[in-house]
């Protein structure tokens, strides 16, 4: 079972932080405190940076510390004008480069001269296994 935490008050944390000063150990001051030694460093540091305001301050993050979540700006209307230009300069190449092959393909379809008729005109393809030689 995890332990609540306590709650000291601004003038225990004062007190505290006062008899560190005079204690011959700081182990020996927090056992009689009840606190963990670092909660009285922790105290007394607070205190040097901010005095008692320091010790009002509870634990988390600081006040006003938690940034604003900014976005980053978004594109502007000429990037995303430019951005859709670009997708269909894109679209229009692959048709021409489509349209291109397909001319050449029927162009070299063309050049190429009729057969006589004597020949023909699709070759007979060799078996390529020779699983079907045996049987």
């Amino acid at each position: 079972m995890a332990k609540k935490a306590r709650k000291y008050s601004v003038n225990f944390k004062r007190e505290a932080v006062r008899q560190m000063a005079e204690a011959p150990t700081i182990v020996g001051l927090a056992e009689k405190l009840g606190v963990r030694r670092k909660l009285l460093y922790q105290w007394r540091d607070q205190l040097k940076a901010a005095g008692i305001a320091g010790l009002e301050r509870r634990k988390g993050r600081p006040p006003g510390s938690r940034s604003q979540k900014v976005s980053p700006p978004g594109p502007s209307a000429a990037e995303l004008r430019i951005a859709e230009l670009e997708r269909l300069l894109g679209r229009k190449q692959l048709e021409v480069d489509f349209l291109k092959r397909a001319f050449e393909q029927v162009r070299g379809a063309a050049s190429i001269p009729t057969s006589d008729g004597g020949k023909e005109s699709i070759a007979v393809s060799k078996t390529r296994s020779r699983s079907k030689e045996k049987c």
